[in-house]
């Protein structure tokens, strides 16, 4: 006679423990904040670490603040919505440890840059900052193909088409009415496999016109586009600057960025170039490279300057490459209505 179920189970049980034990994932950093319901660490490498608080009360959490050095446990939960932080969490925090006390950081605050005046950046400077703060509200059809390929592989390989409706209002955007090679996906867009493209609706504007930023602009006296009508400029920005972070699930990183701007007759901005690079060794990504071009678009019978397409280009640290190749078209009134739906 066999043993009773119950104890057929109890080798099953601890390997389910076991297996979750090994997704448990530990940290050693510097606190950024200490929220109601989550923090952020920052690691020695310039990554952050975002995760929630769980629900009962964390033994030691309550003494904690922004500035303490901790080591900390979490586990992988399912993508939880963060009303007060705006963005998804993908960890819950289930241990931490004051290692020390600490004064938070103060904010860093960037002096103006200075340099020989260039008539021409001051005034792309004034004009795309006030565009940048008076961004348009549209809705718009996107397509994008994607492509990938292996680190030693030199041909890409198609990967899918991707179409959606997408409602912008000022820099943030939301995809809805999402199909995969034509045929539509319950998946939000967030959810869909492979790499998912972000940027490109005025988020780098500031970044780089403004003069409290760190970002060092000359211009190219050789480029081929002052044959036509644009003017192009280079640009650089160190590292946890201005620029908006990278985010992969729990993790962030700000990059340091490079590029080329070029500026129509009016001054404006009409196509970005940027570049980011020198991720941790840890991090996912290697490299990306967003290519966007603006135009003059009618919506509602204005005209508008608004992105018409895009290219991004990115090398995860394994070597595995994806490239996706982004259109607008179809422009029309943003409803006053229409409400920005966080990705899931």
């Amino acid at each position: 006679m066999g043993p009773p179920p119950s104890c057929a189970i109890v080798p099953l049980l601890a390997l389910a423990i076991a297996l979750l034990n090994a997704e448990d994932l530990a940290f050693s950093g510097r606190l950024d904040f200490v929220a109601k319901r989550s923090l952020a660490l920052r690691l020695e490498d310039g990554r952050v670490i975002d995760a929630l608080l769980p629900s009962a009360p964390l033994a030691g959490a309550e003494a904690l603040a922004a500035g303490d050095t901790v080591r900390m446990q979490c586990k992988k939960i399912r993508p939880s919505w963060d009303a007060d932080a705006s963005r998804y969490h993908f960890l819950e925090v289930t241990g931490i440890e004051l290692v020390r006390h600490g004064a938070p950081e103060r904010p860093e605050h960037f002096a103006a840059l200075e340099g020989a005046a260039d008539p021409t950046l001051e005034r792309a400077r004034d004009v795309n900052l006030r565009y940048a703060s008076q961004l348009p509200n549209y809705v718009a059809d996107e397509t994008a193909t994607r492509y990938t390929r292996d680190s030693d592989a030199h041909h890409w390989r198609h990967f899918d088409n991707i179409g959606d409706e997408i409602t912008v209002r000022g820099a943030q955007a939301a995809r809805q009415r999402i199909r995969r090679n034509g045929r539509p996906t319950h998946n939000a867009f967030e959810r869909l496999p492979g790499f998912k493209w972000t940027g490109g609706f005025g988020t780098e504007i500031r970044p780089i016109f403004d003069p409290h930023c760190p970002t060092h602009i000359e211009r190219r006296e050789d480029s081929r586009a002052e044959v036509g009508p644009w003017v192009e400029y280079r640009f650089t920005s160190r590292a946890h600057a201005c620029f908006v972070p990278f985010y992969f699930e729990y993790e962030r990183y700000n990059p340091a960025r490079s590029g080329q701007i070029f500026l129509d007759t009016q001054g404006r901005l009409v196509r970005l170039v940027e570049v980011a690079g020198e991720f941790p060794s840890e991090f996912e990504f290697k490299a990306r490279t967003e290519e966007v071009f603006w135009d003059d678009v009618k919506i509602a019978g204005a005209s508008h300057l608004v992105p018409v397409k895009a290219r991004f280009v990115v090398v995860y640290s394994s070597g595995v490459q994806w490239r996706v190749e982004v259109a607008y078209t179809n422009y029309r009134h943003f409803e006053a209505s229409t409400t920005i739906i966080p990705l899931q």
